[in-house]
Order: C-alpha cells, then structure tokens, then sequence
C-alpha cells in the first residue's frame, strides 16, 4: 500500500494548481499485478483529464506507466509496469490533470509501502474472538 501525498508545488515542470492538493492511495496486488486506487482531491477544478502513474523521478517528468483513465477510484486494474513500480517505487509518482492544468494540477512521488501493522492483525483477531465468545454466550442463554 502507499499512501501518497499530492500537491501542485510537486509539479514539474511547474507550476501545478498552487492551492491543491490531495492524497492518493494505492493498493498494488503484486501476484496479480493489478492495482486498487483512491484519489483524494481539494481545491483542484473536475473532471480529471488524467490521471497516472509516470515514471520519473522528484523533480523531474516521464513517461506515463499505468493510465487510471481519469477515474478517481478503481480496483483490479492489470498492468505489468506495476512490477517495475514495486521494484524502485521513489522512481514514480502519481499525476493528476484537468482542463486547467493539462500537463498536471497535483504530483507526488511514491516512497516506500506502508505496511499493515501487526497490531492491526492483533486487534482484528482479538474482535473476532470477543464476537465469537459474545455469541457462543447468546446461543447459551
């Protein structure tokens, strides 16, 4: 998972929409090599023109990789770039476009994945366990 921040100071060549800003989580299945996104935006006028994953690294501009088709979310998109993102994700980012900003409103480079933390697994397993005893009690009564 990688949670990206985006901005229009992050625009290059810039300038991007100054006032806007975002964030963009991605979700990468990398058996699959398919993606889930969500695109959170302020202050950047809408509809999309674009929306994409290029590779390129801070401050510096390249190739589109993956195309999310403009669309704010989305899952099980297949591209087999998502491996080479996998691979070295500071050399990507994430470029959103509309009308007013055709070349991108708001960039942010990829850095590591956030990984699920273990205490997430632990509480999650711990809520299944009360809800288990929870209705074991219920069907006992």
């Amino acid at each position: 998972q990688f949670i990206v921040p985006l901005s229009g100071s992050q625009e290059f060549p810039g300038p991007g929409d100054t006032d806007g800003n975002g964030l963009a989580n991605l979700i990468i299945d990398d058996v699959g090599n398919s993606i889930s996104w969500t695109f959170t935006v302020n202050n950047i006028v809408l509809p999309l023109s674009g929306a994409h994953i290029h590779q390129g690294n801070a401050g510096a501009s390249g190739p589109v990789v993956v195309n999310f088709n403009s669309q704010l979310s989305g899952s099980g998109l297949v591209d087999a770039d998502l491996a080479n993102v996998l691979a070295n994700p500071t050399g990507f980012y994430v470029n959103l476009h509309n009308a007013s900003f055709p070349g991108g409103a708001i960039r942010g480079q990829l850095a590591a994945p956030v990984p699920l933390p273990a205490a997430a697994w632990l509480f999650g397993t711990g809520l299944l366990g009360l809800l288990g005893m929870a209705r074991r009690k219920r069907i006992n009564r």
